[in-house]
């Protein structure tokens, strides 16, 4: 297992961001850099290695006798990382997947059904406005007519990125994937609550849903010294009011979470009383019902709260993203990993999206967490001790095993 250790040393030199953390981005040279380390361990593991045409790693151990044509068991998760991010988020579940993988082929031969270890591009859409974009793609969601309009801040559209590696945009459809078995993602869980409880496994029961939107409040611009306070209709007092009642929406909603996190007002001047506020909201809640419940509630608080300025509130509402129940029976086999190698774990959300959110249009998907130092995430503390590490990878391994090998 030092070997695990030795790949993200490795790994360690690619993509150092001179701010702090690293940013490994969809078709740059750190990315390109991480597919062909990656790639060569995976040909070491003895899997075949390709390049689907969005530009997601795939390396494949073919299945033997009776199972060989079944469908494939995937485990992975994406190598690119936000600007500024950590070593941890998301290559975790490829460089540990690879792990499993790899010791099992070694200790058993070849699995009875096919195994797949996938490294997507793009989850965190920190270089294209596309979350999940190499997952979108491998499910065929993707749209083609997005990777022309959608661009890079440098302008760069997405196709042009493709082309600057070697991917023909024009090819997208050629890397959907086929069904699959079973898909497992490990992953860093990227919150604190595995730490502070000092549980070395959670086991996900759901990908929170979630929804964005754009509130704008009306009121009357006006000086800011000569406008008596009762005579004024403000709209930034308006938000003020709605935004401090967001936190009790998500308390009552039991997981559920709000985040405001850009607010603007126009004109934007210190000494004039604006016309317009625009604030986004963020609202999260694994239970897709509860979190319908806390959009309407949302939206009657904000206009409520903007009627006296007279006008209706402007409501924009981005992609919903529908909550994602991970499968029973996957879930059931890793608490039975984790009490056969006598380790506790948690049932718990998951507070962030992942690609099994879009893998399972394609089969039943299981996820796994290890605690992460503080909770943090997207940031340069972002770090995972080797030891939870391998615990995580010794739990994978262990119902890999079971879905993929056992006679």
């Amino acid at each position: 297992m030092e070997e695990l250790r030795q790949w993200f040393e490795i790994l360690s030199a690619v993509g150092t961001d001179p701010a702090g953390g690293f940013y490994r981005g969809s078709y740059t040279p750190q990315e390109q850099e991480l597919c062909r380390l990656i790639g060569g361990w995976m040909k070491e593991a003895g899997l075949s290695v390709r390049r689907d045409a969005a530009g997601n790693l795939w390396g494949r151990a073919e299945g033997s006798g009776q199972g060989k044509e079944e469908l494939p068991v995937v485990t992975g998760s994406h190598m690119d990382s936000v600007r500024g991010g950590g070593n941890y988020d998301g290559i975790y579940g490829v460089l540990g997947g690879l792990a499993a993988v790899k010791e099992l082929l070694a200790e058993h031969g070849a699995p009875r059904r096919p195994v797949e270890v996938v490294s997507f591009t793009g989850e965190e859409g920190s270089r294209f406005s596309i979350g999940l974009m190499g997952s979108h793609a491998a499910t065929g969601t993707l749209k083609k007519e997005d990777l022309y309009e959608k661009t890079d801040p440098a302008g760069i559209s997405v196709a042009e990125g493709m082309r600057e590696v070697g991917l023909d945009p024009e090819r997208l459809e050629e890397a959907a994937h086929g069904p699959v078995g079973a898909y497992l993602e490990m992953h860093i869980e990227q919150g604190p609550v595995l730490e502070q409880k000092k549980i070395p496994i959670g086991i996900v029961d759901s990908i929170v849903g979630t929804q964005q939107f754009r509130v704008t409040m009306y009121g009357e611009a006006g000086h800011a010294g000569t406008v008596p306070m009762n005579a004024r209709r403000d709209p930034m007092v308006y938000a003020a009011r709605a935004i401090a009642r967001f936190p009790a929406v998500a308390a009552n909603s039991g997981d559920g979470v709000i985040t405001v996190g850009r607010i603007w007002a126009r004109p934007d001047a210190e000494n004039v009383i604006p016309g317009e506020v625009s604030f986004t909201v963020d609202l999260r809640h694994p239970c897709e019902e509860i979190k319908q419940e806390m959009i309407r509630t949302v939206r009657a608080i904000c206009e409520e709260e903007a009627a006296p300025g007279g006008r209706p509130v402007g409501w924009t509402a981005f992609p919903d993203n529908p909550a994602t129940a991970m499968d029973p029976e996957l879930k059931k086999r890793l608490s039975d990993a984790c009490g056969a190698l006598g380790l506790p774990c948690l049932a718990m959300p998951s507070g962030a999206g992942h690609d099994a959110m879009n893998m399972a249009f394609l089969g039943p998907v299981g996820m796994l967490f290890i605690p992460c130092r503080g909770g943090r995430s997207h940031c340069p503390q972002e770090y995972a001790s080797f030891e939870d590490m391998r615990r995580g990878v010794d739990v994978l391994k262990e119902t890999l095993y079971h879905l993929a090998w056992e006679p």
